[in-house]
C-alpha cells in the first residue's frame, strides 16, 4: 500500500526560475534549451542546468592564464578549497588554451522537492558556488605569495 500524499513535485526549470525570483533574481533561459538558465550573480556568470537527477549550479570564471604555461598556483588553490567544506567544489579547467576557475554544486532532485525545499537548496548552492569563487581568489593569492617567497628564498640560497 502506498501513500501518494507524500509525493513531491518534480523540479523543472520553470520552478527553478520561480524559486530564484523569490530572491529577486531573474534567470534567463538558455536559448534553444529547456534545461538551462543563466544569471549574473555578484558579477559572476552562473549557470543553472537541470538533469534527470540533479540541478547543477555552476560558475565559470575565465582567467588570462595560458594553460600550456600555467604554474601550479590555481590548481593548488582548488585543492585547498576542496579540502574544506565550502558548499561547492572548485576545479580548474581549460577553454581555448586559457584556464577557467569553475565552482559547482549538485543539488539532488530525483525525489522531487516542495517550493520551500527547492528555494533553500538553491540558496545553499548559490552561496556555496559564489563562496568557492571568492575563496579561490584568496587561496590563489596566497599560493602566488608562497611561490614568490619560495623563489626568493631559493635565489638567496644560491648566492
Amino acid at each position: 500500500m502506498s501513500n501518494n500524499d507524500n509525493n513531491l513535485p518534480q523540479v523543472t526549470l520553470d520552478r527553478v526560475i520561480e524559486a530564484m525570483r523569490t530572491f529577486d533574481i531573474e534567470l534567463t533561459p538558455v536559448e534553444g534549451r529547456y534545461d538551462a538558465a543563466t544569471a549574473n550573480l555578484n558579477g559572476l556568470p552562473c549557470l543553472f542546468a537541470l538533469l534527470d537527477s540533479v540541478l547543477i549550479v555552476r560558475c565559470d570564471v575565465p582567467t588570462d592564464a595560458v594553460y600550456t604555461q600555467a604554474d601550479a598556483g590555481l590548481f593548488l588553490a582548488a585543492n585547498q578549497i576542496n579540502s574544506v567544506s565550502f558548499g561547492a567544489r572548485a576545479v580548474i579547467t581549460e577553454h581555448e588554451n586559457n584556464l577557467v576557475v569553475r565552482s559547482e554544486r549538485d543539488v539532488p532532485i530525483a525525489a522531487g522537492m516542495n517550493d520551500e525545499q527547492l528555494a533553500t537548496a538553491i540558496q545553499g548552492a548559490v552561496d556555496g558556488v559564489i563562496g568557492a569563487q571568492d575563496a579561490m581568489v584568496s587561496a590563489a593569492e596566497e599560493m602566488a605569495k608562497l611561490g614568490s617567497d619560495s623563489a626568493k628564498q631559493a635565489g638567496e640560497s644560491t648566492e
